[in-house]
């Protein structure tokens, strides 16, 4: 059975962070995130730790810096053993947070700029993980991130990026049925459903942008309009026809269709 990561395991990894070089001597928060806190890891996975300073952490073990659209435009990232799996340790600043809830802030969101396109991935990343974090030290901040990431305009810019592109592709694919070209069909129908599911997810607070969790996170979601059967029956294309492409394709449109008007923003 793979350990799940609780805050009773605070000292213990704080410990293994600070033997190794890896801890600040000061620090506004140490947080655990991704899927070993949440239950879902395996015995491959990452165990994924976050680091917030006010001021920029060195150390021999940083091995890599990902670049971000940020001030500072770099974050420090570490890859150190701990409790016998792999580690991945992120330092960010607490500017850098401030930035980025600028970024999601309903403010933005209204205003002309794209805001979908202002964040990247990698920061989307930490923003999703950041929902369903645990602090293993410095609870008070990640509470006050966590309430302001809810009330942040966040999961309508996942929806609304989301649903122009379910939009986009499920057009495309009736396009490409109408002129016979079934095979693309289907693979733009998954993907334009991959979009909606996508939508309807952010919609009721699971947020993601990527297959990887999509039926964990599915499941936890529960959405009404398309139950997790029916979702999962078009995910794995159960009831594909080889001899009728264009009924399977035309119905998971209509399922794109449905779950749009249910994510509307």
């Amino acid at each position: 059975m793979v350990q799940t990561i609780t805050t009773e395991d605070g000292p213990r990894l704080l410990g293994q962070l600070r033997e190794q070089g890896l801890l600040p001597d000061r620090y506004r928060c140490v947080y655990a995130a991704g899927s070993l806190v949440r239950g879902w890891g395996n015995e491959t996975s990452d165990l994924d730790l976050y680091v917030v300073t006010d001021e920029p952490f060195t150390s021999d073990g940083v091995v890599d810096h990902h670049p971000v659209a940020l001030a500072p435009d770099r974050i420090p990232v570490a890859v150190p053993a701990l409790d016998d799996r792999r580690g991945d340790v992120e330092y960010w600043q607490t500017d850098q947070y401030e930035q980025l809830m600028e970024k999601i802030s309903w403010e933005a969101y209204r205003s002309e700029r794209d805001v979908g396109a202002t964040v990247s991935q990698f920061e989307r990343d930490c923003l999703v993980k950041l929902g369903h974090a645990i602090a293993l030290d410095g609870a008070g901040w990640l509470t006050e991130r966590q309430r302001l990431l809810r009330e942040s305009a966040f999961g309508r810019t996942i929806a609304a990026h989301s649903l122009d592109l379910a939009d986009t592709f499920a057009e495309d694919a009736l396009g490409q049925l109408g002129s016979g070209d079934a095979e693309s069909a289907l693979l733009t129908a998954k993907l334009a459903f991959g979009y909606a599911a996508d939508a309807l997810l952010a919609h009721h607070g699971e947020f993601g942008t990527t297959a990887k969790w999509r039926s964990r996170k599915y499941r936890a979601a529960a959405p009404k309009v398309l139950p997790f059967d029916g979702y999962w029956a078009i995910e794995t294309m159960r009831d594909y026809d080889p001899a009728d492409p264009g009924r399977w394709i035309e119905d998971v449109i209509g399922w794109v269709r449905r779950i749009s008007m249910e994510a509307e923003v």
